[in-house]
């Protein structure tokens, strides 16, 4: 069986009769692309043990965990062939590695991993309860700890400090006080992934060296989510090999003739701002060439939707080439004598090391830890996530100074957001606020005095022999959102 027909999605049910048709977000089946229904995910969704409010987001994220399951053994451990990991055979140590795979695929902050592990753990709850299973799926403590037997998965039950509403928990799920915010990817992590790079080089990994230049690069220049970066095909590729030609023989592309090769209906209006915002910004480089590159939207309200945004001359030279030589050449097989596989057959820029087949946004994050946090060991956070909260950061930071104010309140940060919204792909602006306080941070930092705030040069130093480079870095960046928090306060 294929990847593809492992997908899941969700139709709604039919009905008999028109008495008998619900909404969908009540009535609905979780198919695989094999025509499959996955009859334990369905009956829960329909089920009275989600409100009818809360049904779509459920929807959501029971499909979410399910397709975690599908690609967990691809992800996990790069096995293409592997099988998907039964809802009845869930342990502890998958809602661990479940954690791990929502940060490598999406990111999230705490608060929204939690979400996801607890509409898990309600799922199995469900089956436990409503199917006769012969042994414990999900053993849930009481109140006070205390379980009577253990299962597969070992959750318990806890409850609000404010409004007393029962909730199930499980020891995956990060505490707030050792879980540090979305902060970019540093210049030093960045730097030392080059390093590493220049290792897998010497070693002879030539492929697997071209493919983390080209990733690394593309994620630096777009701030694009993983998962987009795995849907870019060939005629993107063909589309960036115009433009660079037409600018190599000094013809000027129109925006109207980008928005046609792409195949699209976009406002150009809306690429103008874009252009303004990148132009300006230390991504863009002032007034460097830049072209434009097609990027199918992966979440949100958004999904599966096209938009188009900049990308520096030379990474998208780099792009393309890594495409001629090692998906249509296969230059690396060329240089040990081996015969080519037809990398190109499928159609995408990033495929497999081994198996050659084309690569999910999962898959690309499961290799990425597997090179960087497990070949090559390094005190930075190096997620490929990362890239993309620099990216934003980046731009927020460029659009304040614009604007001259650093303090300007929501009002204020609302517009810049709104700026930027389209070139990162953001279904709404308030799960990017966290950005503005960043840059705000930023802003406050450069102002004030060498000697106000944070840790003196002998007091740094101790820190990081005492904790590392990576955590002293957070309370520092820690300390300046508080520090910029309280100026904002001050002005107001």
């Amino acid at each position: 069986m294929t990847m593809v027909s492992l997908k899941i999605d969700i139709k709604p049910l039919p009905s008999a009769s028109e008495s008998d048709i619900h909404n969908d977000e009540e009535s609905c089946l979780f198919l695989y692309g094999n025509g499959d229904v996955n009859w334990f995910a369905t009956d829960f969704l329909m089920s009275n043990k989600i409100p009818k409010a809360s049904k779509k987001g459920a929807k959501g994220f029971i499909r979410y965990f399910l397709e975690y399951l599908e690609c967990y053994e691809n992800w996990k451990h790069g096995d293409m062939q592997g099988k998907p990991v039964s809802v009845g055979t869930v342990t502890d140590a998958h809602f661990y590695d479940f954690v791990r795979y929502i940060e490598d695929d999406i990111g999230l902050n705490r608060n929204a991993i939690g979400k996801r592990v607890r509409m898990a753990l309600r799922f199995l709850e469900f089956i436990q309860n409503d199917y006769h299973l012969g042994y414990t799926l999900i053993a849930i403590a009481n109140l006070d700890g205390h379980f009577s037997s253990k299962g597969l998965v070992n959750a318990q039950r806890k409850t609000t400090s404010y409004s007393k509403k029962s909730f199930l928990h499980h020891d995956c799920i990060p505490h707030g006080e050792d879980y540090g915010s979305r902060f970019p990817i540093t210049e030093a992590a960045i730097e030392s992934l080059y390093d590493d790079l220049d290792a897998l080089e010497d070693e002879g990994e030539e492929f697997l060296f071209e493919f983390f230049s080209t990733l690394i690069g593309l994620l630096e220049a777009t701030g694009i989510r993983v998962s987009e970066a795995a849907n870019i095909d060939a005629h993107t590729v063909e589309v960036l090999r115009a433009q660079l030609n037409a600018s190599l023989a000094s013809k000027a592309v129109d925006l109207d003739d980008i928005v046609r090769l792409n195949k699209l209906t976009v406002d150009t209006k809306s690429l103008k701002a874009a252009e303004a915002i990148y132009r300006k910004s230390a991504l863009g480089g002032g007034n460097a060439q830049f072209v434009w590159i097609k990027i199918k939207t992966t979440k949100g309200k958004n999904k599966d939707t096209f938009r188009i945004v900049p990308i520096s001359f030379t990474a998208a030279q780099y792009l393309v080439r890594f495409y001629d030589d090692y998906i249509l050449n296969e230059l690396d097989r060329a240089n040990e004598g081996l015969a080519k596989v037809n990398r190109a057959k499928f159609g995408k820029l990033f495929v497999h090391h081994r198996s050659h087949l084309p690569m999910t946004g999962a898959m690309i994050s499961s290799l990425f830890y597997e090179i960087f946090n497990r070949k090559y060991k390094s005190k930075h956070k190096r997620n490929p996530h990362l890239f993309r909260h620099r990216f934003i950061t980046l731009l927020t930071l460029q659009q304040l100074k614009a604007l001259k104010s650093n303090m300007g309140g929501t009002q204020l940060a609302c517009l810049i957001l709104k700026r930027i919204q389209g070139l990162t792909g953001h279904a709404t602006i308030n799960t990017m606020l966290h950005y503005v306080e960043l840059a705000e941070a930023e802003l406050y930092e450069a102002d004030k005095p060498a000697t106000e705030g944070g840790f003196d040069s002998v007091a740094r130093e101790h820190l990081v022999s005492q904790l590392g480079e990576d955590y002293v870095a957070e309370l520092e960046e820690g300390l300046k959102l508080k520090q910029a928090k309280s100026a904002l306060a001050a002005q107001c």
